[in-house]
């Protein structure tokens, strides 16, 4: 199978996957959110955020690296996967020692206990799918973690409706979480045990001290990333309480919905792009260049019509106990664009062994954002974490721009075409952007729809799309 047929056929696959999946999710997230309420919903996006913190400690990149090393030398699989399991197994069981004293020092609420408790488990469990997916990934065999994805999100799906049958509290779908990951963690290891290699404890010392050296490179990006994206929550909920948080959180997930877009590609991207690095620069330019467009053109009208569509979009999902969360949801969505047109600079650089690069830029703007949070919680609550989110992704865009302008790719991103598209870009959205206005006012469907249509018919009139663009979308879908 040829190189753009198999990240068709990938990108399609898992893209289908994650629609069901991301699809499923959203349903039972807004029940559970309306079910529990706002100030419960904010304890349990508070116990989310907080073990997406802790639980980054598990990682450190070793996913990332595992991906790449096996994408070009396939006959390391076993001893990536034995050390990597054994070195997850200590990590996971000193997050596990850790949240234990961290809980029983600063905690007296129960309920909030049991929560974080619950969700840090099912972070474990998570930890080790993550492992197995990376190695999925490294073979570009990505079937078995579609069906992974599926499976979680179903048993989630039903768990969460059997909560509300049987009437849990929050504590009750913390314990759904743990028991949903420890399921999919099962299938993911007996798929690893029957199609490639079943993980054995091994210590290898050498190469402990060489993988866990390479994949800090990769790892301090997710633990800056992670807790930029998270700490806003976790200092909400100290600073405001429950219901800033719950409120939040609600236009937040709406947010990480839209974000299943640029992660099934880079899925996909990143394995291709790491070997074409090995054996030519050209093949690269050309993936990037295509992939930054295509997020030029999801991305702008994107963030326009949802915040034009914000009240209506929250009051139909969540009701009118989360309408201050449009107002969040408004903002948030810039953010997201801005997430869109990252990943494509971010892709090219981890395949290219230039990861220290958004190792840097990543840590700057994580302390540019906690900055901004303690200067402007305190008085304008989750609608300074929305800005000050925004303000964080825009940096990290711009930064990345610089860097990649004085590298060896900066004629990837300055070229007059790009510009040319941008610029069309905007020009139908705006022109979106006022058929949305018009119909906003009737089911969100009509302007949703007409904004589609118009959009495209723009981009057909301003020929940003090319054949080159459309061969490539054909493959897609076969």
């Amino acid at each position: 199978m040829g190189t753009a047929k198999k990240i068709a056929k990938n990108t399609s696959l898992l893209l289908i996957s994650q629609v069901l999946s991301y699809a499923m999710g959203f349903i039972y997230t807004i029940y559970m959110a309306r079910y529990l309420g706002v100030e419960n919903f904010g304890i349990f996006s508070f116990a989310l955020a907080l073990s997406s913190v802790l639980g980054i400690f598990t990682d450190l990149g070793l996913n990332t690296l595992m991906t790449r090393e096996i994408a070009r030398d396939r006959s390391k699989t076993s001893e990536y996967i034995n050390n990597i399991f054994s070195i997850k197994l200590v990590l996971a069981t000193l997050l596990l020692i850790l949240t234990v004293l961290i809980l029983n020092l600063t905690y007296n609420s129960t309920t909030e206990v049991f929560v974080i408790y619950f969700i840090v488990l099912s972070f474990v469990f998570s930890t080790f799918s993550l492992m197995f997916y990376a190695m999925f990934q490294g073979y570009e065999i990505l079937k078995y973690q579609s069906i992974a994805v599926i499976l979680n999100s179903s048993l989630m799906l039903i768990g969460v409706f059997l909560a509300m049958a049987f009437k849990f509290n929050v504590i009750g779908f913390a314990f759904i979480y743990s028991v949903v990951s420890g399921l999919t963690l099962i299938y993911n290891l007996r798929i690893s045990s029957n199609n490639f290699v079943f993980p054995k404890f091994e210590v290898n010392w050498d190469f402990w001290r060489s993988v866990i050296g390479l994949s800090l490179q990769f790892g301090l990006i997710g633990v800056f990333a992670t807790v930029y994206v998270w700490i806003d929550s976790i200092m909400l909920f100290f600073m405001q309480g429950n219901i800033a948080v719950g409120l939040y959180n609600a236009a937040y997930r709406i947010i990480i919905i839209l974000l299943f877009i640029p992660n099934v590609i880079n899925v996909a991207v990143f394995p291709v792009m790491s070997r074409f690095y090995v054996s030519s620069n050209k093949p690269i330019s050309k993936i990037f260049e295509k992939y930054f467009k295509l997020m030029l053109i999801i991305g702008i009208p994107m963030g326009l019509g949802v915040s034009i569509l914000s009240s209506n979009i929250i009051n139909i999902l969540f009701g009118n106990n989360y309408s201050g969360a449009a107002n969040a949801l408004q903002i948030l969505i810039w953010a997201t664009v801005f997430t869109f047109l990252n990943a494509t600079i971010i892709q090219l650089y981890q395949s290219t062994n230039k990861q220290m690069v958004i190792t840097k830029i990543t840590g700057l703007c994580m302390l540019e954002n906690i900055a901004l949070n303690l200067v402007f919680i305190p008085k304008f609550s989750y609608i300074a974490a929305s800005f000050n989110t925004v303000i964080t992704e825009f940096t990290v865009l711009i930064l990345l721009i610089l860097v990649l302008s004085k590298g060896t790719y900066r004629n990837t991103i300055i070229k007059k075409n790009i510009l040319n598209n941008m610029l069309k870009i905007i020009l139908s959205s705006a022109v979106m952007g006022l058929s949305v206005w018009y119909f906003k006012n009737l089911n969100l469907l009509i302007p949703i729809i007409a904004g589609i249509i118009i959009y495209f018919a723009c981009l057909y009139v301003t020929r940003v799309v090319n054949k080159d663009d459309i061969t490539i979308l054909t493959n897609i879908w076969r």
